[in-house]
């Protein structure tokens, strides 16, 4: 078998530049989204003067404004991850610590609201991105379906499509944050719910014959 070549120097200084002039990229349009810049009206040469780089720069790293939009999606839907897998995958966890995490994840929601905006408006009107945008939701959705299958073990009160339920689940959680915490008033409401149906249908409390 014919061995790799080692990774020059040059090439790995050369990948890290690239890494972060797309994170400057994406910063900077996360910037103005959440300036209220609409996106509809968001310019290339505002994102690039935002990242302090050039037009032409830009356009070494990514084909148009929308998939800048593609990368800063699947960047929230990370923020997901962050908060929630290592926490949720304890079958031990209690509920003030699922609390906790439906108040972070509720809250960086919120946070994120003008971002979901141009997103969603974006997503209805290019199938692409609507694509892209379906993919990152889903694959909370799939971690859902694993913590799911893991605590319920195959026995006799599993769900037998924790794969299509973690989805559901997903969407349900991604629509409701989004469209009720509009209404800041409702927080603190939208998180007790959400936490009494991830309290209920991952069933951490422990299961009957358990300790």
């Amino acid at each position: 078998m014919t061995k790799k070549a080692p990774e020059t120097v040059q090439a790995r200084t050369g990948a890290r530049r690239r890494e972060a002039t797309q994170t400057a990229i994406v910063d900077a349009m996360r910037t103005l989204l959440l300036d209220g810049e609409p996106f509809s009206t968001l310019s290339v040469e505002q994102i690039a003067s935002a990242a302090g780089l050039s037009r032409a720069t830009f356009y070494l790293h990514f084909a148009d404004k929308k998939e800048v939009m593609i990368r800063l999606a699947h960047e929230i839907v990370e923020q997901r991850f962050v908060i929630g897998a290592e926490p949720l995958a304890d079958p031990h966890i209690g509920r003030d610590a699922v609390n906790a995490v439906v108040t972070e994840m509720v809250d960086r929601w919120v946070a994120d609201a003008p971002l979901l905006e141009a997103l969603i408006e974006l997503a209805e009107q290019d199938p692409a991105v609507n694509q892209n945008w379906m993919d990152a939701v889903h694959e909370v959705g799939e971690m859902g379906a694993k913590l799911m299958s893991a605590r319920w073990g195959g026995g006799p009160g599993a769900y037998d499509d924790p794969e299509t339920l973690g989805k559901v689940l997903a969407w349900m959680f991604e629509r409701s944050a989004h469209q009720l915490t509009r209404d800041r008033s409702a927080r603190d409401a939208v998180i007790a719910a959400i936490s009494e149906v991830l309290w209920r249908v991952f069933e951490y409390r422990p299961a009957r014959g358990r300790a």
